[in-house]
């Protein structure tokens, strides 16, 4: 007698789906997977949201591909959950469903003249250069001198580096046609990063800091702090797990210690300890106001403690990448604090489980999710053979 076939619906067809798929195939029993996709193409931030200077990321993609062209895996494109089609109706048609929809909103500041035109979202900056169709026709405005970044993590890193680069560098990439044009437009001389906490607990990652020390006429500027760790920082920078901030703040010292390009193209300031409280202008945003913090307690527990000390600064445009989180769908609990569907083992409620940044919040590689897919198939699995679909 032939065993009856599965059936498994993931709603969200980038990589923490995908690659849940592609563990649940590898089972000996027959599995037919149906990915609901809300966006016109599959692949998430792969497609949408990676930084076009990192083509080897993309190339994950190739990779992807193959998951969906198996036989037993189906895809429906815009579609979203919630909207387009219940969760109950998936319940009724599945034996399992798994929420795969990633962190597909920005973390705000909540701060005054945070609406202001050329005040972006992260997202919707990546969104624009990679031709996400609700953001490809934003008018992104590059004819001004100065921009602030606000984030000390790899996507603030991605949004200067890019800003960085001269046309010729851009002309290699894979942008999206508006973007492109804007690009080879870009009047920017003077680009500050700025982060809420010190360097020692930024987010950077190693070699996505070390990619600005290749860029031609980098004129860098690099908070002092960076020379002037405290004793937390110091006893923080001595651990053993922390290799990667050693190797940030080497990196950052060593940009402070290079000589002013001959031929100076464009400024890159790295400063820490300062968190925006508005923005202001008229027509568009003119200029940020930031309050200097200090550190405050013990190793690895330090939190930055505002001064009431104020810095102005010019700037014409604004993106603000501080995080992101996910949305929630209709019949499932949601953690509103962290973003994130909530689960047990991996189970959000009977038959309905959750996979990536939707359960575990938008942190980690593209690469993280693989291993999360793996845990998360193994329970669904393990359900099916118990039939015990239960939280």
């Amino acid at each position: 007698m032939t065993a009856r076939r599965w059936r498994v619906a993931i709603a969200g067809a980038g990589p923490a789906g995908l690659f849940l798929a592609e563990e649940l195939l590898q089972s000996p029993h027959p599995i037919e997977i149906e990915f609901f996709e809300q966006m016109p193409e599959p692949f998430g931030l792969v497609r949408y949201g990676v930084a076009p200077d990192h083509p080897h990321t993309r190339r994950v993609a190739l990779h992807l591909e193959r998951i969906l062209a198996h036989p037993r895996v189906r895809l429906h494109t815009c579609a979203r959950v919630g909207r387009d089609l219940s969760l109950d109706e998936l319940r009724a048609r599945f034996d399992a469903v798994a929420i795969a929809t990633g962190a597909a909103d920005d973390r705000t500041l909540d701060i005054p003249g945070e609406t202001l035109p050329n005040v972006w979202p992260s997202l919707h900056f990546a969104g624009w250069l990679n031709g996400h169709p609700k953001f490809s026709g934003l008018d992104i405005r590059l004819d001004v001198e100065e921009a602030l970044i606000v984030g000390n993590g790899n996507v603030a890193l991605d949004v200067a580096r890019i800003l960085c680069r001269t046309p010729a560098e851009l002309a290699q990439f894979d942008l999206a046609p508006r973007a492109r044009e804007s690009m080879f437009r870009n009047c920017l001389r003077r680009i500050r990063v700025v982060g809420r906490r010190g360097p020692v607990q930024s987010s950077f990652g190693e070699n996505e800091l070390r990619e600005f020390g290749d860029l031609a006429g980098i004129d860098f500027r690099i908070d002092p702090i960076v020379a002037m760790p405290s004793a937390a920082d110091e006893a923080e920078l001595a651990a053993p797990q922390s290799d990667r901030q050693r190797a940030v703040v080497a990196a950052l010292r060593e940009f402070a210690s290079r000589p002013r390009p001959s031929e100076p193209r464009i400024e890159l300031g790295f400063d820490f300890l300062r968190r925006p409280i508005a923005f202001s202008g008229s027509d568009a945003v003119k200029q940020a106001t930031l309050e200097i913090c200090r550190l405050d307690g013990e190793p690895f527990e330090q939190r930055a403690i505002p001064t009431g000390a104020l810095q102005r600064v010019d700037a014409g445009l604004v993106i603000v990448s501080i995080g992101h989180r996910g949305r929630p769908i209709p019949g499932l609990p949601f953690d509103e604090v962290r973003g994130v569907i909530p689960t047990r083992n991996h189970r959000v409620v009977p038959g309905v489980y959750a996979v990536g940044w939707i359960k575990r919040g938008a942190r980690g590689l593209i690469g993280h999710n693989r291993r999360d897919a793996m845990e998360t198939a193994r329970v669904i699995l393990d359900d099916f053979e118990n039939r015990n679909c239960t939280v």
